[in-house]
Parts: C-alpha cells; sequence; structure tokens
C-alpha cells in the first residue's frame, strides 16, 4: 500500500510538474510548434518543387537525349549509305579498270601472236637464204676445188697432198685451221 501512496503521489506531482512546465514552457513550446508545423511543410513545398524541377530536368535530358541518339542514327545511316555509294562505285571502278586490262592483255597478245608470225616468217626466211647462201658457198668451194683440182692435173701431188689441201680448204671454210685439228686429233685420250 505504502507503494501505491507512492505512486499516487508521484503521479500527482508528475502532474504538477506537467502543469508547471506549461505554465513556464507553454506558449514557447506552442511557438515553437508551430516554427517545426511552418518549417515542416516549408521544407516538404521545397522538396517538392526540387522533385518538379528534377523531373522537368529529367525530362528535357531525355528529350535532348533521344533528339541527339535520332540526330546519329541519320548521321550513321547517311554515313552508311554515302560508304555504300562509295564502295559501288569503286566496284565499278575495279571492273572498268580490269576490263581495260583484259583489254590491253588482249591486244598485247594479239601484238605479240603477229610479232611471233612475223619472226618465225623472218626466220624461215633467214633459214632459207642462209642455206641458199651455203649452197652457193658449196657451188663456189666445188668450183674452186675443181679449178685447183685442173691446176693440179697439170702438177704431179701425190694423193696425200692433195688430201691435205682438201682437208685444209675444208676446214678453212668451216672456220678451223688444220694444225689446231691436227693437235685435237695427236693428243692423246686419257
Amino acid at each position: 500500500m505504502q507503494e501505491n501512496k507512492k505512486l499516487s503521489s508521484e503521479t500527482s506531482e508528475l502532474g504538477n510538474v506537467d502543469q508547471i512546465r506549461e505554465i513556464l514552457f507553454g506558449s514557447q513550446s506552442r511557438e515553437l510548434n508551430k516554427r517545426f508545423e511552418k518549417l515542416e511543410i516549408d521544407i516538404k513545398r521545397s522538396f517538392d518543387d526540387l522533385k518538379s524541377k528534377i523531373e522537368f530536368s529529367q525530362k528535357e535530358f531525355n528529350q535532348k537525349l533521344e533528339n541527339e541518339v535520332e540526330l546519329i542514327s541519320k548521321r550513321i545511316k547517311n554515313l552508311t549509305t554515302v560508304q555504300q555509294d562509295e564502295f559501288a562505285d569503286i566496284k565499278d571502278n575495279n571492273l572498268k579498270q580490269e576490263k581495260r586490262f583484259q583489254h590491253s592483255i588482249d591486244l598485247l597478245n594479239d601484238e605479240i601472236g603477229v610479232k611471233i608470225e612475223q619472226l618465225t616468217k623472218d626466220q624461215n626466211d633467214s633459214k632459207k637464204s642462209l642455206s641458199e647462201e651455203l649452197n652457193f658457198l658449196k657451188l663456189e668451194v666445188f668450183e674452186f676445188i675443181e679449178d685447183k683440182l685442173a691446176q693440179m692435173n697439170n702438177v704431179k701431188l701425190s694423193r696425200d697432198d692433195a688430201a691435205e689441201i682438201m682437208m685444209e680448204a675444208a676446214l678453212k671454210i668451216k672456220g678451223n685451221n688444220i694444225q689446231n685439228q691436227l693437235n685435237l686429233i695427236e693428243q692423246p685420250q686419257e
């Protein structure tokens, strides 16, 4: 019971303390509460204003970003188109160059064919004229030999001397000296 009395006296004392506090600080406490409420309203208003400004800025930024992305996309498409056109032009130019080269090669092949035919004809003509000259030289040699034989009929020569003269004449026509040929024959073979 004493405890109950103590509690009731403490409660009554607390009630007195609250009344005293209300008397001393009541007006200040109400004024502070009004200020806090006003400050809370101002902060909420500022926060809402800031939020709306951020949302507006975000929308503006998104719009600018979309515009820039669209602009860049158009530029990329234009560049791609220009690149494709240039590539097509280069391909056409390459085909034209290839045709020109092929035409030039064909012309050169024709020219070479004509030159080969001409050279073959010239070679055949040269061969024919050389053959005719050789036949002519043979006739001259035979005439020379016959002439020398006719002269030799008047002079008595041994068969060995006559063979040596003919051999020497044949080698001179060929372009060799008889002494060189005899030296080659006389050298012992190893």
